[in-house]
């Protein structure tokens, strides 16, 4: 809930200040981030209508989810392993769902949710990931992004 009204909290005050960047600056903890704070806005809120029910409200997951027995949400605020995703694999789970032995575990979102939709709702649980873990997962996107040829 801190990291939550810490995200918020940063979010209103660039907000009221009337900035008409479209790039909010980075928070102290949140080295070499920039989040528009409109896509944070939505994010949030689509993320709550379409996510919360099963990733909890603060991104936190299903405190099973890494019990194999159980069919449970992972948590997307940093403590799970999401952050181990390439960005083009978490807008595929989001638009395509995600099955464990062939059997449904996350609906698909594809026709409900745009792309701007589903980049705002990553960008909204990425926002609460830890400066260490957000940083690891650009290295690694870094490393997986490089063109095939």
């Amino acid at each position: 809930m801190k990291q939550f009204a810490m995200v918020v909290a940063t979010v209103l005050l660039v907000g009221a200040c009337g900035k008409k960047e479209s790039e909010t600056p980075p928070a102290k903890d949140q080295p070499n981030r920039l989040f528009s704070t409109e896509s944070l806005f939505r994010g949030v809120s689509l993320y709550q209508q379409h996510c919360a029910q099963c990733h909890g409200p603060e991104a936190q997951g299903h405190p099973d989810w890494q019990n194999p027995q159980v069919v449970a949400a992972p948590p997307l605020n940093g403590s799970g392993n999401v952050w181990k995703r390439r960005k083009q694999d978490m807008i595929a789970i989001i638009r395509n769902g995600a099955t464990r032995h062939g059997e449904p575990v996350m609906p698909a979102w594809k026709g409900r949710l745009s792309d701007q939709d589903i980049e705002d709702i990553i960008a909204w649980f990425q926002a609460l990931w830890p400066a260490e873990v957000y940083q690891r997962w650009r290295e690694t996107e870094g490393r997986t992004a490089a063109p095939k040829g």
